[in-house]
């Protein structure tokens, strides 16, 4: 027969092909078992107008993580309000509220009247619901959250806003 002239090495290499190509051809069928021979491509496959998710989330902690020493620590110190809207995943928002307009001295006496206390914002994307009827609509919607609050050197619409002027190098309140 001709296969008995050929070398043994040639021989080897053949069936070492003809094994990973059984092999890979397992590996693909396994990988497709779920999918239907009339499923198109993922290539040409365009995304849907609507699709099912879960969003159960687990327990989330009310700071959202930080330490409440760090928001009564700083310099401009924040609380928390909860922003509630049945009609919003998640229903329930942690938002930091700035407990003064100016910023606290590092010693803790008093307020820096040269220094604003100013928010710090978040754009967060949130599910949005809304009842017509018996049917629902669902949608994503921007919103803005206040995480925390820092120190800056303040504005001059901060200056009027709060009847904050500034005389012969000293700063005061009243008028």
């Amino acid at each position: 027969m001709a296969f008995e002239h050929i070398p043994s090495l040639i021989k080897m290499l053949m069936l070492m092909l003809a094994v990973m190509n059984v092999v890979q051809g397992k590996v693909k069928q396994e990988h497709n078992e779920n999918m239907s021979d009339n499923c198109p491509t993922q290539e040409n496959a365009k995304f849907p107008k609507s699709v099912m998710v879960d969003i159960h989330v687990g327990h989330i902690e009310s700071n959202n993580g930080i330490p409440s020493s760090i928001r009564n620590r700083s310099l401009s110190p924040w609380d928390y309000s909860i922003n509630e809207d049945p009609n919003r995943f998640p229903r329930m928002i942690a938002e930091a509220n700035c407990r003064h307009h100016f910023c606290v001295y590092p010693n803790g006496q008093g307020l820096n009247y040269s220094l604003s206390s100013v928010r710090i914002q978040q754009e967060i994307l949130v599910l949005k619901r809304k009842q017509n009827g018996c049917k629902q609509s669902y949608w994503l919607e921007k919103q803005l959250v206040t995480v925390g609050c820092t120190c800056a050197i303040p504005t001059k619409t901060v200056y009027a806003m709060h009847g904050v002027r500034k005389r012969r190098g000293l700063i005061y309140r009243g008028k």
